[in-house]
């Protein structure tokens, strides 16, 4: 790959990634060093068969299970590791704050972020990084009708908990 290619990749996918990343781990540092490995992980390994998008997304995502893994044996408290999203995003310093301006968009992401995490990921891979059923069903190791079902039910949450929040979180 051509270095204008990978320079072209990073810039139409950066923002993208970002989200994503700062989703999954709820701290912009930790979500940029992900997506930097990600990008080098990714452009090395990245076969010209199928989408530049997919293939990030999954290089994104295991990263990441990857850096949990690495935390979890380093921890001091384990419990930290599977705390819930409310008190991992509800801080005033949301890394999400920072990149959405828009308090719409805020109000979506941190709504998101409440989700259970199957639901989380299913919104994530659709919204932020527009991928097809296919994919997701793929990455997620489900079915596309399973991906349906999860993404209606994700949107009914998402409309519940953005109704019971009418004024701001």
């Amino acid at each position: 790959m051509k270095n204008s290619e990978i320079e072209n990749i990073y810039k139409k996918y950066y923002k993208n990634l970002i989200l994503y990343a700062v989703s999954l781990t709820g701290n912009l540092h930790e979500a940029e060093a992900l997506v930097q490995s990600t990008f080098l992980k990714a452009i090395l390994s990245y076969k010209k068969t199928g989408s530049i998008k997919f293939w990030l997304s999954k290089v994104l995502k295991n990263e990441y299970l990857n850096t949990l893994r690495h935390k979890s044996k380093f921890i001091d408290n384990p419990d930290e590791v599977f705390a819930t999203s409310e008190s991992k995003y509800n801080d005033y310093e949301n890394p999400i704050d920072i990149l959405i301006q828009n308090e719409n968009i805020k109000e979506i992401a941190n709504a998101i972020s409440l989700l259970p995490e199957k639901y989380k990921m299913v919104i994530m891979y659709n919204v932020y990084m527009q991928l097809d059923d296919s994919e997701i069903a793929e990455l997620m190791e489900t079915s596309e009708s399973n991906v349906r079902k999860i993404r209606h039910r994700a949107r009914k949450k998402l409309s519940e908990i953005l109704s019971n929040n009418v004024g701001g979180f």
